[in-house]
């Protein structure tokens, strides 16, 4: 499976244009199961950082199912449907991998001009690179003090143990 990775610098143009990441560009691809280069992207605020979200349809697809064993009609289901999906755009790539980004989305993020792209496996996140680097410290942090939620690695160490 095709994964965001890497933390990329980036700038708005003098359009309003941000260039996606060649290598993000390819997971979107891969995600939408589209070979063309420009693919779709779908990109929504954060709904817990000061960050826009964004991926491929799988993405989108599994949040949607994420909704699917909540009754349809409730206050839990309109909340989180609203969080996914109400502020959600598609945008398509230009042929050199350029979209312009939503101004209600860059308010979100406070970016004006320099953003970076950040990978998260499934998704990526697009930031201020200054918000990025106080979340980033907070989060390493966060990592190591919860390190051991990731279990033991022995299962993949090659025979004969490692040495």
């Amino acid at each position: 499976m095709a994964v965001f990775m890497s933390t990329i610098a980036g700038k708005i143009d003098a359009k309003g244009r941000v260039s996606v990441p060649s290598a993000f560009r390819s997971v979107i691809s891969a995600q939408n199961n589209d070979p063309s280069g420009q693919p779709s992207i779908f990109i929504y605020p954060s709904f817990t950082e000061a960050a826009i979200e964004g991926g491929g349809q799988i993405l989108m697809d599994k949040y949607s199912a994420m909704l699917d064993p909540l009754a349809p009609f409730t206050k839990e289901n309109d909340a989180l449907a609203n969080s996914l999906f109400a502020d959600a755009h598609s945008l398509k790539c230009d042929a050199d991998g350029r979209v312009s980004l939503p101004e209600d989305l860059l308010a979100h993020a406070g970016i004006e001009q320099e953003l970076c792209f950040v990978g998260q496996r499934s998704k990526f996140q697009i930031w201020n690179p200054q918000k990025y680097a106080e979340f980033r410290a907070r989060a390493r942090e966060q990592a190591l003090q919860n390190r051991a939620l990731l279990g033991s690695l022995s299962s993949s160490e090659p025979p004969g143990g490692r040495g």
